[in-house]
């Protein structure tokens, strides 16, 4: 119904404040009967009886009397021989019994005794029947003299007051509640118009609201959270723009070897055909990698297997490339165990026993050691091959950097570290590498041995 939240803010505003008000009156209401009520009757009937007194001990006329306690903002009702007379304001209900008084010493308790009512102040209720009474003997004549606090006439002018009070309480409430929904909401608003723009492709949005409460805090979230995506769409199109070169290249290349055997009929490019689909077939495998390391980043399944075993399996995976090269493979693996997603972590290492291998010297040394260092797990790979340069190091991790820009001659997409460092990631390790120029190149992978 209400589509605005400034219109909502109004609304329910005024709601509280109605809904306080009833409960604020009916509260006080009950405060009055349990409370002020008896202390009222009190007040009255002492006033009543030293009147009393005074009549029968004076003399004095009874009309004249009665008029004069009217005169002190008193309602009164006088009773003589079944006859009834007013003074004061009049009431607006009579309906005292008349045979309420049955002896001279007999006090009516009109005021007390008033029954409760949720929704009416007794202390307002100008009947008859709310006052006190009591039988009185003046100059040998009684009267039955019922009592009450002229409360219209004494409180008049303070209930003008109230009344304009409250009007103006309740207009400034509510020009002040309008106001104030405007300021909680023109934040949001503006939040609103930077959404907008968000999903207009626009990223470059201000951070326009510089309050400290849940409303700021959202605005700078958003604020992070349009540069964050501005950032990934930076990196999205990056990766895009990568992977469609380096697809290309090799379906290029291929098409090319094709037409040059085709023409030629010679099937010694039959080698080079199957370089490029080899870098092909591993580029599209490193990619579904990535999307299915990308989709575990929820749900990591872990258990724990021995670190012989698996340093075994990795001597196997790599005994050709090992003896092609006539490398010296050295292990030292403590009897552990290591918990994790044993196949994500064997990639991992892979990736980087494949480097190893591979920018190894010939007849060169290749280490790998598995220990427990306190809270973690450490995998370290050691060669002593060509090493790395500080700015290979620096984009060591980064997808499709190859420092070697060649790549029809290097089987490589730039694509490996990048999946180690997520895989260390993924299962809350680090990742440490230290190398130099002609002395080769030493990695340590830690992994958290905690379930």
């Amino acid at each position: 119904m209400f589509k605005k939240l400034s219109t909502r803010f109004i609304v329910a505003t005024l709601l509280m404040m109605l809904i306080s008000s009833f409960l604020g009156f009916v509260l006080t209401n009950v405060y009055y009967h349990f409370t002020e009520k008896p202390k009222n009757d009190a007040r009255v009937t002492e006033i009543l009886l030293k009147q009393k007194t005074f009549a029968e001990t004076h003399q004095i006329d009874a009309d004249e009397m009665f008029a004069e306690m009217a005169n002190l903002n008193f309602q009164v009702l006088a009773v003589k021989d079944g006859e009834k007379k007013f003074y004061g304001t009049p009431f607006r209900k009579d309906n005292v019994p008349l045979d309420t008084l049955n002896s001279d010493e007999a006090i009516y308790h009109g005021i007390k005794n008033r029954e409760f009512s949720l929704f009416i102040t007794g202390f307002f209720d100008n009947e008859t029947k709310n006052t006190v009474g009591t039988k009185m003997t003046i100059n040998g004549e009684t009267y039955d003299v019922y009592l009450r606090p002229d409360v219209g006439n004494s409180m008049g002018e303070f209930r003008m007051f109230l009344a304009v009070l409250l009007v103006l309480v309740v207009v400034f409430s509510i020009v002040l509640v309008f106001l104030s929904s405007k300021l909680v909401t023109l934040p949001v608003v503006r939040l609103s118009e930077q959404t907008r723009e968000i999903q207009k492709g626009n990223y470059d949005v201000s951070q326009s609201v510089v309050r400290r409460d849940e409303i700021g805090t959202l605005a700078r979230e958003m604020q992070a959270m349009s540069e964050s995506i501005k950032h990934h769409q930076e990196m999205n199109e990056r990766f895009v723009a990568n992977v469609s070169h380096e697809i290309q290249s090799p379906i290029s290349n291929l098409l090319l070897l094709l037409e040059k055997m085709k023409a030629s009929g010679d099937l010694s490019y039959i080698d080079d055909m199957e370089h490029q689909s080899m870098r092909l077939s591993n580029l599209t495998k490193q990619l579904l990698l990535l999307a299915s390391i990308e989709q575990s980043e929820q749900v990591l399944d872990k258990e724990s297997f021995s670190a012989k075993a698996f340093v075994k399996d990795l001597v196997q995976t790599y005994s050709y490339m090992l003896d092609q090269k006539n490398i010296f493979l050295m292990t030292n693996v403590d009897n552990i165990e290591i918990f994790a997603n044993e196949k994500l972590l064997f990639q991992a290492v892979s990736n980087i026993v494949n480097n190893a291998i591979k920018f190894s010297h010939d007849e060169g040394e290749v280490t790998i050691s598995v220990q427990r260092a306190r809270n973690f797990v450490e995998i370290k790979i050691r060669d002593h091959g060509k090493g790395m340069s500080e700015d290979m190091r620096t984009h060591l991790f980064e997808r499709f950097y190859k420092a070697n820009h060649k790549e029809d001659h290097i089987p490589s997409n730039g694509l490996g570290m990048s999946i180690v460092k997520e895989i260390v990631d993924l299962h809350g390790g680090v990742i440490d590498v230290w190398s130099k120029e002609n002395e080769g190149t030493l990695i340590t992978i830690k992994i958290p041995v905690f379930k």
